[in-house]
């Protein structure tokens, strides 16, 4: 499991980073950026409180991003919850190594399902990222990616302090 910051920091900054992600998922921004930033402060509240953190931001950000009255989010509200629902598990059971490829995977697939599904005649349906669903699965992966990233190396800082000490 990662190291998270000491006590009470990781449970202020944890709570912080839910915090950011609620406020991500209700700012009057395109769905895109509200979506990257619920994905962004998930993973940033993993690397600093850890996995709990992680969960609440990644499962309670798009839920409350219903406040706005959005109908395109109200749509894409069970892609963004399965994606983040599963870029979370994948960055838990392969912590480390592993989750720079598992969790990004695990992030695009139900985004990947809806596109081609959407695409055929029994599921057909106009999703509200349709002219830029590549650029919204190239930009989610990326900030996966980053994240995941964020999070190694914040641990291996951690484990380098823990050795000095």
């Amino acid at each position: 499991m990662i190291r998270t910051a000491t006590s009470p920091q990781n449970l202020i900054i944890g709570g912080f980073m839910v915090l950011a992600g609620v406020v991500a998922a209700v700012a009057p921004l395109p769905l895109m950026y509200r979506s990257l930033g619920i994905l962004l402060f998930s993973y940033l509240a993993f690397g600093m409180g850890g996995m709990p953190f992680a969960y609440l931001t990644a499962l309670l950000g798009p839920p409350i991003g219903l406040i706005t009255g959005d109908v395109g989010w109200l749509i894409m509200l069970p892609i963004v919850l399965s994606s983040n629902l599963l870029a979370m598990l994948g960055l838990e059971f392969a912590w480390r190594y592993p989750a720079l490829a598992v969790s990004p995977v695990l992030l695009i697939t139900p985004q990947v399902f809806a596109l081609v599904a959407s695409k055929r005649e029994l599921f057909e349906v106009a999703l509200p990222w349709e002219p830029n669903a590549a650029l919204w699965i190239g930009l989610h992966t990326m900030v996966a990616l980053a994240g995941v990233l964020a999070g190694v190396l914040l641990d291996r800082w951690r484990e380098k302090s823990e050795e000095r000490a």
